[in-house]
């Protein structure tokens, strides 16, 4: 009876160290795996703030290569703007020599003078140059004769009973286009003893007619009028 009982007992024992055995080696089990998910769990952290800390980088030398590039950019466009207003200056400096020069077709206003001979009576190259230089000291701005402009080289010769301008022929009436201030122009050919009365003793037919919207065409692109083949420039 009392070998029963010891038997029993020792079952009993024996079964709640196994029960126990269990439960320890679960839970053993459960903390390891905790530990492992913990340090893995810190392991990701750890390589996500690595990450982040990387991007952050990245994104700070990238935002340092934008505002380089945008520097390098507003330096090109200061450049580039000087540049332009460079050439727009040399454009319009370009622009006025030509005027100038005569190479230009200009409009405004001034005196448009009409000019015939009556009778047997001729126009020389004599009359008509005393006329522009009447003009010249008038500070008429663009003259032509006929639409030929009168540049610094133009001659003006007698050709028979016609006027050379510019190695062109020209037939009477003469019209003389000049752009200036009109009154002081008129005013300087009606002087007492001028232009004008010279004129009346030839029996010149000569009418002046203020205006406001004259068109002088530019000198012809013939060399005749503008004639540079034996000139070069001195360098400064």
């Amino acid at each position: 009876m009392k070998q029963g009982r010891k038997s029993g007992l020792t079952f009993a024992l024996t079964m709640i160290c196994l029960v126990m055995g269990i439960i320890v080696a679960w839970q053993y089990g459960s903390v390891k795996a905790n530990t492992q998910i913990a340090s893995f769990e810190k392991k990701r952290v750890s390589e996500l703030v690595e990450d982040i800390l990387q991007e952050r980088g990245n994104n700070e030398k990238l935002q340092q290569r934008i505002e380089e590039l945008q520097n390098e950019l507003a330096a090109f466009d200061t450049e580039a703007s000087g540049d332009r207003d460079a050439m727009e200056t040399l454009r319009k400096e370009a622009r006025i020599a030509r005027i100038i020069a005569g190479l230009e077709t200009v409009k405004g206003g001034g005196l448009l003078i009409e000019m015939d001979a009556a009778g047997d009576r001729i126009i020389e190259d004599r009359h008509m140059l005393e006329l522009v230089n009447e003009l010249r000291a008038s500070d008429v701005q663009a003259m032509s004769i006929n639409d030929e402009r009168i540049v610094a080289t133009s001659e003006i010769r007698k050709a028979g009973r016609y006027l050379m301008v510019n190695g062109h022929q020209l037939v009477t009436p003469y019209v003389v286009k000049a752009i200036g201030d009109p009154k002081k122009m008129e005013n300087s050919l009606r002087l007492l003893g001028g232009i004008l009365e010279k004129y009346a003793l030839y029996e010149f037919k000569v009418t002046l007619t203020p205006s406001d919207n004259l068109i002088i065409p530019a000198a012809r692109d013939d060399e005749m009028a503008l004639r540079i083949n034996l000139m070069t420039p001195i360098e400064p």
